[in-house]
Order: C-alpha cells, then structure tokens, then sequence
C-alpha cells in the first residue's frame, strides 16, 4: 500500500514537471528565441555604428541619410571623441516577456541605457574635450528609453521594419549635440584699449598668440549706462590673429547718447574681457571760422588746422583733424592714423570723392613714399553725403594704412608722418603731419 502511494506522487510529480515544461515551450518557443535573436543581432549592429549591417537587417532599400551620421569628415576631432564617450556608455536589454509574433510578423521591447549627457554637462563651461570626457566619466545619472522593434518573416529571415521610427532616432540623438568649449583665451589676453566719438565706441583687444582657430566663436556686447544697448556684434580679427576690434558706430553716424558705454567680449558666450568707455557732449561748433582759400583764420574751431587749402577745392575747407591723437598732433601707439577734412555744406560728395592722397614718413631730410594717389577712404558725416551735418558742414577722412579695415599686424613706427591731399584735377590741395611716439 505504501509503495503505491509512493509510485502515485512520483507520478504526480512527473506530471506537474511535465505541464510546466509545456508551459514554457508555449510562453518562449522556437519562433520567439529566433525573435530574441533577432533583437540581440540588430541592437549589436546598432552600438557597432555598422550602417551597412544595418541596412541587411531591416526591409529597407535604403537608409537616406542615416549613413551620413558617421561620416568621421563631418565632425572635428573633439566632437568625434564626445561621440565616442557616449557611445561606450550605451547598453541594451532585450524584454523576453514582451516578444510577441503572430505567424510572419513579431515585436520585441528593447530598454536601452546610456548617460544622461546634457545633465553631465549642465554645470560647466569647458576649455577643452579632456573636461567634457572627464565630466562624463564622473556622470552617474543614466537615461533609460524603451525602443519597439518590429519585425517580419522574409524567407527564413527576421528583418525589422520600423527603423525609421522616432524611437531608434533617440538612440543617436547625441550625435545633434552641440559641443561648445570655451578656451582659455582670458590667460592669453596682453591689453585691451577702448575710446570714443560722438557717433561711435572702438576698442581693441590684443592676445599674446594667434587666436584665429576661435575666431567664430567671439561676439560681443555694448551696455548703455548698465543696460543692454545692442547684443552679439561681431568683431573684427586681424590676419596676425592676436589682435581684433570690437567697434560700434550707429549705422547713419547719428550721435550715440552721452553716457557710459561698456563693451563685453565674449567667448561662446562667456566673457573674456570688458571696457569701459565715456560719450561726452562734442563741440562740433565752426561760429568763428573764415573759409578763406588761404586757411589764415581758424580761431574758435575745435580742431586747429595748420594748413593751407589751394586750388579748386580750397575754398571749401573749413577745418581739419588728425582724429584719435592725443589733441596735439601726436599718437603714443597706434595702428593707423586718419586725417579728417571739414569743408562747407556747398561741397558735394560727388567733387570730395575725386580727391585722392599720398602718406609719407619723414627720415631726417628725407621723405619715405608709403601710399601713392589713394582715393578718400570714405564719408563719416553721410554715407549718401551731399548732406550736411547738423553744424552746416560735411567731412571726409583719409587714412593710413590705406585699407578700410587696418590690418593691425604691427604699431605704426615712431616717427612723423606727412599726407599730402590733391584736388580732383591733381593739383595741391593741402598737407599736413602727424607724430607717433613710442607708448
């Protein structure tokens, strides 16, 4: 009797082992280990970066531009290490228990893990890709999102057919990420220099080395009396490269408003530097000048000419400045000099603009041809000129070095310079001089 008790819970035993031995053929049977497969072959391809595998495995024809994703030339040097970074942080684990198929068709959820880059990067402003890889070493928060893989039955083969669902995007979604290192170039920084015109703010910035590799990366702003006056300008870089201009003048060279002007380099939006400028009332006033050919008279003008105006033009010169001097016909450092000319309101644009100049530098006795015949460099007063300024009067400026942008790749030399202006039809005009002393 007890034998047969024994051979009935064996049985029993084998049976129970028998149905939960069915039940799990129904749950994972062959069609979903292949499934599961599948899920394990594409997601590999996918961490592989492996367009080309890709592609085999899936119904596509083609991937668009999908492939374009890896192409090394797109990116630089940083930017393709960051990639790197946070792709060895990529992990996948296939839901068995989710995988669904129904004859030729099947799904499977895959959970894909990887750091949470942006909150790695939130805090800091990075001089240099070694920062960015450390910082997302150091990271320990992860971002975890669910991805669907769809598949269907081609031949003896499972290929998916929902690549191009929003859901794989996100996987790369850090290939859109926009890498902004802010270099040190505050410790390379030599001077700063900033003064001011009634109509204009004008600064310079010198480095200690060629910074040209972030030129893109620079802008600045101008603050009025603590305020923001005009945003993200972009300044000019010599072609030395350790040297660039953040200059501001109102587009009709209208008067700025008298005040305190602050100007902000910035770095990827982070600031290098700053300068601090006045704009103060200018009197521009001519009430006791005698525009007589000769130029004898010029008591009462702000700007002290010595000169004397000849020829067809002459009549009409009322004054003249060596502007951005010290108020003395002297500069202690610069890069360029310009020589204002102020005539009377009958004088039109299009006679001052024939008027042409030649710069020399004086060597003892001698004097050094620098620029030859040059036409007027331009009119601050109106661009459309033919217009005068609110003082009845007109002006052009002449310059040296003769390019619009001065290159600034040097100091002018210590030493005096002379310009000597021509009439339309070539005859004399006037002249002047200038010193430059070392700063």
């Amino acid at each position: 009797m007890e034998n047969t008790r024994f051979k009935r819970a064996v049985a029993a035993g084998l049976a129970g082992a028998m149905a939960l031995s069915c039940a799990s053929c129904m749950l994972f049977g062959p069609d979903k280990k292949e499934i599961v497969e599948a899920a394990d072959t594409f997601a590999s391809a996918i961490l592989k970066k492996n367009p080309d595998k890709i592609l085999k495995l899936t119904n596509e024809k083609d991937l668009g531009a999908f492939p374009d994703l890896f192409e090394e030339d797109n990116y630089s040097e940083d930017e393709l290490k960051f990639f790197d970074a946070v792709g060895d942080t990529i992990s996948y684990e296939i839901d068995e228990e989710s995988v669904e198929v129904d004859k030729d068709e099947a799904s499977v959820d895959v959970l894909f893990t990887m750091v949470d880059y942006e909150e790695a990067l939130k805090d800091g402003d990075y001089a240099d890709i070694d920062e960015v890889l450390d910082a997302i070493e150091d990271c320990d928060d992860m971002e975890e999102f669910t991805v669907t893989f769809e598949f269907e039955k081609d031949d003896d083969e499972w290929l998916l057919t929902n690549f191009k669902d929003k859901g794989f995007g996100k996987i790369f979604f850090y290939y859109t990420y926009e890498l902004n290192l802010t270099p040190p170039i505050s410790d390379l920084l030599d001077y700063t220099d900033c003064w001011s015109s009634d109509y204009g703010l004008f600064s310079d910035v010198c480095f200690l080395e060629d910074i040209s590799e972030y030129e893109s990366m620079l802008s600045f702003d101008v603050y009025y009396e603590g305020s923001l006056y005009v945003a993200d300008q972009i300044p000019t870089m010599t072609s030395s490269g350790n040297l660039i201009y953040c200059d501001y003048t109102d587009p009709d060279y209208a008067d700025l408003p008298e005040g305190e002007y602050e100007i902000v380099l910035k770095c990827n939006g982070v600031e290098i530097t700053s300068m601090t400028t006045t704009v103060e009332e200018y009197d521009d006033t001519y009430d006791d000048v005698d525009p007589d050919p000769t130029g004898a008279s010029s008591e009462g003008v702000e700007y002290n000419p010595y000169y004397v105006a000849e020829g067809e033009l002459g009549e009409y010169v009322v004054a003249v400045d060596w502007w951005g001097d010290n108020g003395d016909y002297t500069y202690s450092y610069t890069y360029g000099i310009e020589y204002d000319i102020y005539f009377t309101s009958d004088l039109t644009w299009d006679q001052a603009k024939e008027i042409t100049y030649s710069v020399y530098y004086v060597d003892g006795n001698e004097q050094v041809l620098l620029a030859e015949n040059v036409p007027v460099m331009g009119n601050r007063t109106n661009a459309d000129s033919g217009i005068p300024n609110e003082d009845g009067y007109i002006y052009i400026y002449l310059g040296y070095p003769t390019d619009e942008v001065w290159t600034g790749d040097a100091y002018l030399e210590e030493g005096t310079y002379y310009i000597e202006v021509y009439n339309p039809d070539g005859s004399y005009l006037m002249s002047d001089y200038c010193y430059i002393e070392e700063s």
